[in-house]
């Protein structure tokens, strides 16, 4: 801070420093009057060596009574002459003198403090202002203050281009991340993982499509949020061009924790969280009840889950399934008190010990989720140890994970004739779900409500009579080795295993409807994931130069493996057993891949100002053909710290532009390149018939995905780093993209694969972090996050105009990827309208008069998203408030339409 700078500098100083800092230093005097005897008044000044620092904290030695400096860095206390006094600020080394008056302090900037160290791409740590790309970061401590079930979610609105969302799947589903916007049209899009410097397996066993299914989860969600030291989000593809085609889409680097130095220590952490319903079905007409086209059947069975009959006005009465008879009348809020309140609680217990060079940190985690929707609950439990030594030159570090989690009654999702939400949001609003609660006959069989309707199950039926059942049993084992050659070498080795085994059950009661004869699916998953990875690092310093460089190469492999038994017409009907039924049929499945790796960076620095990237990374992949399955991309980056030639002290004590251009590629997924056989379950005349397993034509001669990136970003902090500011914008282009492109049914396949298609990705990001108030033992800390993404599908394949993504058939809606357009366009018949944009209304039947020709009725995409943070600190309690922020997308619901 420049005393002589310019008015609207002095103007912010006051409005940030001066009022506070002057009522604690009059509050604080009375108390010190009191326990101090026969003291003196001392005054001073705190300074960098050239400007006044203000809001530094004085405060007698061993004892909590102080003050802080004043918008001129002066300060005074009653003390007695020759007292200790510790003089602290943020970004500074605290400093201990003697007090005399008129005394004069001169803080040194803690550099530990100012050059921040992120971790980067391999697990490398480095000065933030030495890389060229954008690197979000999220400290543990942030990730404990909102235990989430799946700590990922923990990262909703911390991060500027990070978006998060979740299935309807409850506590044990996935979540979803995308950084920058979808870059291929039929990925996941979603970022690698990496635990500790090793990949880890996200797979998602099973996910729900628009006929319905289950979310199986993932295995992010075996992380426990009481380990986890931080985590470092690689937007770009400069920033994790390192880890090759699996980080095409972006990296999250989780660093865990170590046992803590010279320590013992014995820890227990514990949260309990209630959950209630959130979405309330009342913003839905409550003219009209029951039926359809105006009108209704007089039994009431058929029409249940339309709401489009005559006016709701309870001059008619309706005899129901049930024999009872009831007025024909609007029933606000139908569906509440179908569900009940639901809890999560997590306990975590955490051991550590230390002793010099070797550290031991074991971690053991119960969380326990009773969901919304009765009977369906959840249980997890997550052992986690840590172990660390080093013997002369060898550093060892070695880690393992075991998750194991049981989950009751996984919600079914999608169009599923079991999804619970959608079978009450589409119920009349002249039906109370109350009366569904006979869902049984005096047999124990269904109970005809709907006219047995096999879309709509009774959801009290899938609660008390149906069920599913899901077993997880994770492994996750990394050893790393370091051979420090020399002071400015080192050889480092490391070996991860990440080991998935999933069971998922399934039952259906006889009479549910769709499946009158019952009918139990019990699938096994597998899922084995190795890697192995061999670095060299090499570091040195001579006069202004600073160099790093690494060399490495790794080798990625993964086997997986499926088993699913499907066994029908259920004979004994008291045991839910394989054994209990009179038809059972297994499908096997498995597939192979593996990618080879060779890759080396380069870093130079000049007088900590000017720095320089470089990197090349080559893969070679088992999933593409032979001559083509080998590809190379390059990075760039560099970044100028202009704070260092400015000089302007705590007014910008850091200043940096950057920018970095990169490429990558991305394959496909196993066995796309030539035919595979499976088994039928049907026999002739007593033998298996064996048939094509695939439904896509292979194309033997597919390329890898290519994404070129260009990005340029400012960084900079104020006012003795009180204010901070990142900005950046970035385009990046996808192109070759791997499409499976619709062909004739009569080929017998479903799709051909090409490479085809671009999509364009650019958009800019802001960080914003403030503190407005500082005191001693007080402050309020705001950060404001934005990013917009225009997601822009550039061209197709020859003259083709619209890609589809997935349909609802029933509806003619599809979600697709028009050129021009931002990628997930939802395309259907809509309203007709005059020129005004008002419906046309057919005057003979007085309902809307529809268009059946395709119109774009929106997008899926977000028009910007973004998050707010604000932290308020007294001592060493605080109280935090988020607020994650999306606007802009469209969503076709299905439920409303209806309804």
């Amino acid at each position: 801070m420049k005393i002589y700078g310019t008015s609207l500098v002095c103007l912010l100083l006051i409005g940030m420093a001066s009022p506070w800092n002057v009522e604690s230093a009059k509050a604080s005097a009375p108390y010190i009057n009191k326990v101090v005897q026969q003291s003196s008044h001392i005054t001073g000044t705190v300074t960098d060596g050239t400007d006044p620092i203000v809001g530094a904290t004085i405060k007698v030695k061993g004892a909590t009574n102080g003050t802080v400096t004043d918008i001129n860095g002066r300060f005074s206390i009653d003390v007695k002459p020759g007292t200790t006094l510790e003089i602290s600020y943020v970004g500074f080394s605290t400093k201990e003198v003697r007090a005399s008056r008129g005394m004069s302090v001169v803080l040194e900037e803690d550099r530990k403090v100012l050059d921040e160290v992120v971790v980067t791409a391999l697990g490398i740590k480095r000065d933030r202002k030495a890389l060229g790309y954008g690197v979000g970061e999220v400290k543990g401590e942030e990730l404990q203050k909102a235990k989430e079930t799946n700590v990922i979610n923990s990262l909703a609105g911390k991060v500027a281009g990070l978006v998060v969302s979740n299935t309807a799947g409850g506590a044990s589903g996935s979540t979803r991340v995308i950084l920058r916007g979808s870059t291929e049209m039929t990925g996941n899009n979603q970022p690698l993982y990496v635990v500790d410097g090793v990949p880890l397996d996200n797979t998602n066993f099973g996910s729900a499509g628009t006929s319905g299914g289950y979310d199986l989860g993932d295995g992010i969600s075996s992380i426990n949020p009481d380990d986890i030291e931080s985590m470092s989000v690689l937007k770009g593809p400069a920033a994790s061009a390192l880890y090759g085609s699996r980080a095409s889409h972006g990296v999250i680097i989780i660093t865990t924790k170590k046992a803590n130095k010279e320590r013992h220590t014995v820890e227990y952490n514990g949260s309990f969280t209630l959950d209630t319903q959130l979405a309330r079905w009342d913003e839905v007409q409550e003219v009209y009840g029951m039926g359809s086209n105006g009108s209704y059947s007089v039994d009431a069975i058929s029409n249940t889950n339309k709401s489009w009959g005559p006016r709701a006005d309870g001059s008619n009465m309706l005899t129901y399934f049930d024999g009872v008879e009831r007025p024909y009348l609007i029933i606000p809020n139908n569906i509440s008190h179908f569900f009940r309140t639901g809890f999560t609680a997590t306990n975590s217990v955490i051991l550590g010990m230390n002793t010099g060079n070797t550290g031991l940190r074991f971690t053991y985690t119960d969380m326990r989720n009773k969901d919304i929707v009765p009977k369906t609950h959840m249980s997890r439990d997550i052992f986690n140890l840590r172990a660390n030594t080093s013997i002369g030159k060898v550093d060892l570090d070695f880690s393992g994970n075991y998750t194991r989690e049981d989950v009751m009654n996984r919600p079914a999702l999608g169009d599923s004739k079991s999804n619970i939400g959608k079978n009450l949001m589409t119920l009349a609003n002249t039906y109370d779900q109350e009366w569904l609660r006979t869902y049984q006959d005096e047999n124990g069989e269904y109970s005809n409500w709907n006219g047995m309707d096999p879309y709509n199950v009774n959801p009290y039926w899938d609660v008390f009579k149906n069920r599913n059942t899901s077993k997880k049993d994770q492994f996750r084992l990394t050893g790393k080795i370091i051979y420090n050659v020399s002071k400015h070498f080192k050889i480092q080795g490391t070996a991860g295993a990440d080991l998935n085994y999933f069971m998922f059950d399934d039952y259906k009661a006889p009479t549910t409807p769709g499946f009158e004869a019952g009918q139990l699916q019990t699938r096994n998953f597998r899922n084995r994931m190795y890697n192995f990875e061999l670095l060299a690092l090499y570091n040195n310093s001579w006069g202004d130069f600073d160099f790093n460089s690494t060399a490495g190469g790794n080798i990625y492999k993964v086997n997986n493996s499926t088993t699913t038994t499907t066994a029908r017409d259920m004979e004994i009907r008291d045991v839910v057993s394989l054994l209990s039924f009179n038809e059972t049929s297994i499908q096997l499945g498995s597939w192979r891949k593996q990618i080879n790796s060779l890759y080396g960076s380069v870093n130079l620095g000049w007088r900590h100002m000017l720095y320089l990237d470089a990197t090349v990374r080559g893969d070679q992949s088992s999933t593409l053909p032979t001559n083509k399955n080998v590809y190379v991309y390059p990075s760039f980056s560099g970044s100028w710290v202009f704070s260092e030639l400015l000089h302007a002290g705590n007014v910008m004590p850091y200043g940096k532009l950057r920018m970095s251009w990169a490429q990558v590629g991305s394959d496909t997924d196993p066995y796309q390149l030539a035919l595979n056989y499976t088994k039928s379950r049907y026999t002739y005349p007593g033998h298996s018939i064996g048939y094509i397993n695939n439904s896509v034509i292979p194309n033997k001669n597919l390329k890898p995905t290519r994404t070129n990136s260009f990005e340029i970003g400012l960084e900079a902090k104020f006012l003795n780093n009180r204010i901070s500011l990142d900005m950046t914008y970035y385009n990046q282009k996808s192109k070759n993209q791997i499409m499976g492109m619709a062909t004739s049914w009569t080929s017998g396949y479903t799709y051909r694969l090409i490479n085809a298609g671009e999509i364009e990705n650019k958009g800019v990001e802001i960080q914003l972090g403030t503190r407005p108030i500082q005191l001693k033992d007080f402050s309020w800390d705001i950060n404001v996050n934005f990013a917009k993404n225009s997601n822009k599908v550039n061209k197709l394949v020859d003259d083709m105009q619209l890609f589809e993504l997935e349909r609802a058939p029933w509806l003619n809606v599809e979600v697709a990827a028009v050129v021009g357009e931002n990628f997930g366009s939802i395309i259907g018949p809509d309203f007709k309208r005059n020129e005004q944009g008002q419906v046309l209304i057919d005057p003979n039947t007085g309902l809307p008069t529809y268009d059946t020709s395709n119109h774009i009725l929106g997008n899926a995409s977000w028009d910007w998203t973004g998050g707010l943070t604000t932290t308020l600190t007294y001592k060493s309690l605080s109280l935090s408030a988020l607020f994650d922020v999306k606007v802009g997308a469209d969503l076709y619901s299905m439920s409303a339409r209806a309804t």
